[in-house]
């Protein structure tokens, strides 16, 4: 793990023990994706998400939808309401070992990773496919 890896996951981690639970997380979020820092968001979670069996968020979105999550996705992308999806759909439709893989690279708890997925993966992705594409680096 890199020393940006390290100060990420340490810096989401610490957040996650004051906040005790993943609120401090969203608004960090929500943040970063409507400020100056949202066109670097796509990169740096695909910088994560490299070293992970996903290799990019392009992988996760695919993932998701192979695993019977397309409506969820679809939605995400278009420009309508983004429908729902819970720390259980996700957890099923990434594995348990990728899961652990994709925690570890962010420095979070395996525990912790479904749910924060959950409730901020559908709002990530709609603001990174303004126009019904997503946009990431690399693509």
């Amino acid at each position: 793990m890199g020393l940006f890896d390290q100060m990420m996951g340490g810096m989401l981690n610490n957040m996650l023990t004051q906040a005790g639970n993943s609120g401090a997380l969203g608004t960090l979020l929500n943040t970063m994706l409507s400020g100056p820092m949202a066109q670097a968001v796509p990169g740096l979670l695909n910088s994560a998400l490299a070293k992970t069996p996903f290799g990019s968020l392009d992988g996760v979105v695919a993932q998701l939808q192979q695993a019977g999550l397309a409506d969820q996705v679809a939605s995400w992308i278009s420009s309508g309401p983004n429908l729902p999806v819970s720390a259980e759909q996700i957890a099923a439709a990434l594995g348990e070992s990728q899961i652990g893989t994709v925690a570890t690279s962010l420095g979070l708890s395996v525990e912790a990773l479904p749910d924060l997925l959950a409730q901020h993966l559908p709002t990530i992705i709609d603001r990174l496919s303004p126009n019904g594409v997503l946009e990431t680096p690399g693509r």
